[in-house]
C-alpha cells in the first residue's frame, strides 16, 4: 500500500533555493521517500512553483525543476476538473478568516478529495487546515 503526500510550492522552491531555510530538510526528505511514496502535485502547486522560482531563481532554475517534477517516479501530477476546481472556489470563499492562498485552498481541495492527511510543506497553513506537515 502506498501513501500520499500532498506536495506545496514551499517545499518545491526549498528544494532549489540553497539559501531557503528549509533546504536541508526539504532534500532529506525527499532522499527519503520510497517508491511506495506518492508525492502529490496539484496543477496548481506546479503553476505557483514554475512562477515562483523562475522570478527568484531564473529560467535556469525553473525549467530543469519543472523536468524533474514531470519524469519523477514519485510525484503524481493531479489536474483539477471542473468540479474541483468549483470545490475551490467555495472553499476559497468560505475562509475569509484565514490568509490562505487560492494555491493553499487547493492544496486542501485536493487533500479532503483524495483522504490526504500530510503536506510535504513548510507553511503553517497546512496545519491549520488540519494537514500533519512533514518532514
Amino acid at each position: 500500500m502506498s501513501r500520499a503526500v500532498i506536495v506545496d510550492t514551499s517545499a518545491l522552491y526549498a528544494l532549489v533555493d540553497r539559501n531557503d531555510p528549509n533546504h536541508a530538510a526539504a532534500v532529506a526528505y525527499l532522499r527519503s521517500c520510497t517508491k511506495q511514496e506518492r508525492l502529490l502535485l496539484s496543477n496548481h502547486v506546479f503553476d505557483e512553483t514554475m512562477t515562483l522560482t523562475k522570478m527568484r531563481l531564473g529560467i535556469h532554475v525553473a525549467l530543469p525543476l519543472g523536468m524533474r517534477l514531470r519524469n519523477s517516479q514519485i510525484i503524481e501530477f493531479a489536474i483539477f476538473n471542473e468540479g474541483m476546481e468549483m470545490a475551490l472556489w467555495r472553499t476559497f470563499s468560505q475562509y475569509k478568516d484565514k490568509a490562505w492562498s487560492y494555491t493553499d485552498c487547493a492544496s486542501l481541495v485536493l487533500a479532503q478529495a483524495r483522504g490526504i492527511q500530510e503536506a510535504f510543506a513548510f507553511d503553517h497553513y497546512f496545519g491549520q487546515m488540519g494537514l500533519v506537515k512533514v518532514p
